[in-house]
């Protein structure tokens, strides 16, 4: 059985005759793998590494989250659904979404070598195409035990406010609360795949100067990944984290 807050019942009827390629896979019609990696409504948290993600959204029915593993951006290393009906478990490499109702959690658990980003996402982010724009929780577990190291990073977008915190009872955090897309410039802004409009990326080619003008107007470079130079980062000392996603686009 999964670990759940709480959740919200998302018809499987439904999705079928939405989405039929996931369900195709689901089914054995594709071949493995070409859909995503892992189904889960909430990972049984038996104390090992991983994180616990809420969704402080008033605003939705219930967010769908992704995590990615670094320099693997075509396909999610792990995305799950909460239910109000008894959680099920697929065992296929295959994956359907996590879906957390609003002021509700679920936990991930991921292998002790993880590295990558929690992000905000859609039914779209199982195209097999990348989905880089908005912002990143950041999560690195080291294997040579050197630590497990955390943050928030806007550079290449910001879809909505997020922090993280480590859970070993020491209580660091960073990140940031504030909505900055209600008011932003619209020179500041860029289309998401699902049409949504958010902050633009202030890093690489094309980097938004007008984006990181109004950001840094706003945030602590300490607090915030919003230049290569300085880290902003925490670490727990016992592999695990909590990711808090407050309002936003997806």
């Amino acid at each position: 059985m999964g670990f759940l807050c709480k959740a919200a019942y998302l018809s499987i009827a439904v999705m079928s005759a939405m989405y039929p390629l996931i369900f195709a896979a689901l089914n054995g019609n594709l071949t493995s793998g070409s859909i995503g990696k892992s189904f889960n409504p909430g990972d049984e948290d038996i104390g090992g590494p991983g994180v616990l993600v809420w969704n402080y959204d008033p605003n939705s029915n219930g967010t769908m989250y992704f995590l990615y593993e670094s320099a693997h951006d075509y396909v999610p290393y792990k995305y799950m659904m909460t239910s109000r009906a008894a959680p099920r478990v697929l065992t296929r490499s295959v994956a359907l979404s996590l879906q957390i109702p609003p002021f509700s959690c679920a936990f991930v658990a991921v292998c002790s070598t993880f590295r990558g980003r929690v992000v905000r996402g859609s039914l779209m982010n199982l195209d097999r195409q990348k989905h880089m724009l908005g912002t990143w929780a950041e999560i690195n577990w080291h294997a040579n035990g050197t630590g497990t190291w955390g943050d928030i990073s806007v550079l290449r977008g910001n879809d909505g406010a997020a922090t993280i915190q480590s859970l070993d009872g020491l209580g660091r955090s960073k990140g940031f609360t504030l909505d900055l897309l209600s008011e932003a410039p619209s020179g500041a802004r860029a289309q998401k795949a699902t049409g949504s409009w958010c902050l633009d990326k202030i890093i690489g080619q094309d980097a938004n100067n007008v984006t990181r003008d109004w950001e840094t107007k706003f945030l602590d470079p300490w607090s915030v990944y919003l230049e290569d130079d300085i880290d902003p980062v925490i670490n727990s000392d016992n592999g695990r984290f909590q990711v808090i996603f407050y309002e936003g686009v997806i």
